[in-house]
C-alpha cells in the first residue's frame, strides 16, 4: 500500500529541519522496520514537505509508529518547526490520483 501526505515547516528552519533529519533517531527507524514500512521518502519544496511511504497495511503500520515512545519523543523534538495544518495535526494525507508500475 502506498501513502502520501504532505507537511509544512515554519520560515527559517528548512536547514534545520534537514539537519534533524540527518540524525534521525536508529530506535525510530527500527520501530519503522517493525510496523512493516517498506520505503519511507520525504521531499522539500520551500516550506511544503511531501513524504511517501509503502507498507502492507496502513492502519496497523500507523497504530504501532503511533504507540512507540521513540516516535512521541521525535514529534515532540520536530513539534518547534513544524506546522500544524487545519485539522491541528502536522500532516495531511494526500489522494492518489495516478499510478503506475512496469
Amino acid at each position: 500500500m502506498r501513502h502520501a501526505f504532505k507537511l509544512a515547516i515554519k520560515p527559517g528552519t528548512e536547514q534545520e529541519y534537514e539537519r534533524r533529519h540527518r540524525e534521525v533517531y536508529p530506535e525510530l527507524l527500527q520501530v519503522f522496520r517493525d510496523a512493516g514500512v517498506k520505503t519511507y521518502s520525504i521531499f522539500r519544496d520551500g516550506l511544503t514537505l511531501f513524504a511517501y511511504m509503502e507498507m502492507d497495511d496502513l492502519e496497523e503500520t500507523m497504530r504501532i509508529i503511533g504507540r512507540s515512545e521513540s516516535n512521541a519523543r521525535w514529534q515532540e523534538y520536530m513539534a518547534d518547526i513544524l506546522v500544524s495544518c487545519p485539522s491541528g495535526n502536522a500532516m495531511e494525507t494526500l489522494p492518489e490520483v495516478f499510478h503506475f508500475e512496469s
